[in-house]
């Protein structure tokens, strides 16, 4: 090849090396070429940029939130509470943002995202709306908390609906179940005046009235109103109370647990089985934290657990402490579904340190399984 001259590849420009090559021959070599290379070629899905590790649990936060605690809300109570500014990159803004929160409304509306979401247009009665998102498993890092469950939502939704790139009506009830998530406003169709979302979207119920639902036969005695002597609770002394120094959440006896303000331990059980036929279980309570203790540590503690009949512990669902003082009732909502099929101890045990007083107090238990 002389200096300066241009070297031209053969194939670019077959006639220089293969005169007689037909032309249909060689865009069939051409094709061939094309399938290969895309075979080789992984085929990945278009993920998103913005908060991305906080929308998908593989930011440093993650690990504070409780994916097996559910907090009961509405569309109202999410809009109205105030965005943060700034909004951190990376970083989640608690307890909204370390919270799972279960939300009952109306599906509108859905469309697949550039960024491989499903974005979902929940509305209430009032018309208010706000945006839920299930994430692509395929976007999700394998450290991520959530990843089964992001991965079981896609399955829920795509056993009902189909989402396209372009917004499809459903007005369907649903129950979403995610974790709370502040967006930067863009245009989306249906955010929130504060751009709340449930981001990502760990469960989703299609028409939550329809199944058949179970409350009342699992969990004995749920208000602990039969007193001490109903045997199907355990506990220790002076556990069941119905004295006026603490209320009740309703009726007319609790389970008080602590408040002695000296090194004491107070448990609480009772053994159920949960039908394997279940397709939900969720066990649910209203719990009352009052504390003398002062400072930013936690001193005495409250564990809600699962354990085997014979008592070994299977999971730790919460641990609440003075540092979850309240001043009044709080639900709490559990998912109990991995349990199903099981014979378990529902359990909870209070410790207290030798110095100031923390009760907990405990009211009107439900273990609740649907059946479709």
């Amino acid at each position: 090849m002389a200096v300066g001259s241009e070297f031209v590849p053969p194939l670019l420009f077959p006639y220089h090396r293969v005169i007689d090559l037909k032309w249909g021959s060689f865009m069939k070599l051409v094709w061939i070429v094309v399938a290969c290379s895309l075979l080789a070629t992984p085929v990945f899905a278009n993920c998103g940029k913005e908060r991305w590790a906080v929308k998908t649990g593989t930011d440093a936060d993650a690990a504070q939130v409780q994916v097996s605690s559910f907090t009961p809300t509405s569309i109202a109570s999410l809009i109205g509470l105030a965005p943060p500014n700034p909004l951190p990159p990376s970083n989640r803004v608690p307890p909204v943002e370390t919270t799972m929160w279960v939300v009952n409304a109306t599906l509108t509306s859905y469309k697949l995202e550039d960024d491989s979401d499903y974005h979902l247009v929940l509305r209430d009665d009032a018309g208010q709306t706000m945006i839920a998102e299930i994430p692509s498993p395929d976007c999700v890092g394998s450290g991520s908390p959530f990843a089964n469950q992001i991965r079981n939502a896609r399955l829920e939704f795509d056993a009902r609906l189909q989402a396209s790139k372009t917004f499809q009506v459903a007005n369907l009830p649903v129950e979403v179940r995610g974790v709370g998530f502040f967006d930067f406003k863009h245009g989306q169709t249906g955010v929130a005046p504060n751009a709340i979302e449930l981001h990502p979207v760990l469960d989703i119920i299609f028409n939550p009235g329809s199944a058949s639902l179970y409350t009342s036969s699992l969990i004995m005695d749920p208000g602990f109103e039969a007193g001490p002597n109903f045997p199907t609770w355990q506990a220790s002394p002076g556990v069941f109370d119905n004295s006026t120094k603490q209320p009740a959440h309703s009726g007319t006896y609790k389970a008080w647990l602590g408040g002695y303000g000296k090194v004491h331990t107070d448990t609480l059980s009772q053994t159920i089985t949960i039908p394997a036929t279940a397709t939900q279980a969720t066990l649910s309570l209203w719990i009352l934290v009052e504390t003398e203790e002062s400072g930013p540590n936690p001193y005495d503690r409250l564990k809600v657990q699962v354990r085997d009949p014979g008592g070994a512990v299977l999971a730790t669902l919460a641990s609440y402490s003075n540092l979850d003082a309240n001043g009044g009732y709080e639900q709490k909502i559990f998912d109990m579904s991995r349990f199903k099929g099981q014979r378990i101890k529902i359990y909870f045990q209070a410790t207290e340190d030798p110095a100031k007083v923390t009760s907990f107090v405990i009211d009107d238990l439900a273990l609740t399984t649907v059946h479709q």
